[in-house]
């Protein structure tokens, strides 16, 4: 139940960041430099916590024959997936975005079967399903069309992709690591793989010092910290403590928190879809963890 309970958790801090990082990108905020951002200085302290934690609380020193797992998920999760993510929400917008990546958790949940022998239960599959099927219908809306739709909707397919494969990946980084200490390291293979984008692009000094200036911090630090420091770690111990399927399925339920709060500040109207979707989205949480 401990792995249920952090993925609901790290779900409710994704919706609130969610929309904070979409307010921050619609005033100037650039995608490359929140993804950076978020994961050199979130790498930076997790690392100084895991430290301190030692291993009998989520800290210590990474396990044995995890590193390379850890690195190789946070640099396709959280470097890839995480471009593609902030470049549908510039894009896109919350709804729309939310549309398209409810079905990573199915995807999640159908490579971790056949790649990790991982069956779930009838009821799980149900549960997931419901889940889903509540995140799209509650985003269902018909959003006004903009030049960057195409854009938008390849970056939002992309984001299923390489969420689904670092979510699978991530299950042999965590064999005998810390939920904090790989979330450290995932967020540090995620900082390093966009700056080594950027330094093809003859970017990557510009990144840097771009990290560091008052505006970056205005716009991504409240958002980082909630969404990803905490949700990150949150989100590791969710997938150390309970299936693959299940843990991306119940941090699916952002919808959930993203409706009433895109109404407050990005002034959506959900109408009827918005709160049936939400219902469902609760209804397959309960139907998940029983």
């Amino acid at each position: 139940m401990a792995g249920e309970m952090a993925s609901l958790a790290a779900a409710l801090a994704w919706g609130f960041a969610t929309v904070w990082f979409t307010l921050a990108l619609k005033k100037g905020g650039k995608a490359a430099e929140a993804v950076f951002f978020k994961n050199f200085f979130g790498a930076l302290l997790l690392g100084i916590v895991a430290f301190f934690l030692g291993s009998t609380h989520g800290g210590g020193a990474v396990g044995s024959g995890n590193l390379s797992w850890l690195l190789a998920s946070g640099f396709i999760g959280l470097a890839l997936g995480d471009l593609f993510y902030f470049t549908a929400l510039a894009h896109i917008g919350v709804g729309r975005t939310l549309i398209l990546t409810q079905v990573t958790p199915v995807a999640t949940a159908i490579l971790a079967w056949l790649f990790l022998d991982e069956t779930l239960t009838t009821q799980q599959w149900l549960g997931a399903f419901l889940v889903v099927f509540g995140g799209i219908l509650s985003e269902s809306r018909q959003p006004s069309r903009t030049a960057g739709d195409k854009l938008g909707f390849l970056a939002a397919i992309g984001c299923i992709v390489v969420f689904s494969i670092g979510n699978v990946l991530t299950h042999h980084g965590m064999t005998d690591t810390g939920m904090v200490t790989a979330a450290a390291w995932r967020l540090g293979a995620g900082a390093a793989g966009v700056l080594l984008l950027a330094s093809l692009r003859n970017k990557g000094w510009e990144m840097l010092k771009s990290s560091i200036q008052p505006h970056t911090r205005k716009f991504f630090l409240l958002p980082s910290a909630l969404g990803t420091w905490l949700g990150l770690t949150l989100l590791m111990g969710g997938f150390k403590y309970a299936k693959q399927g299940v843990a991306a399925s119940l941090v699916a339920t952002t919808p959930l928190i993203s409706i009433p709060l895109a109404v407050i500040f990005l002034k959506e109207k959900p109408g009827w879809r918005g709160w049936v979707g939400a219902f469902f989205v609760l209804l397959g949480v309960i139907v998940m963890t029983q």
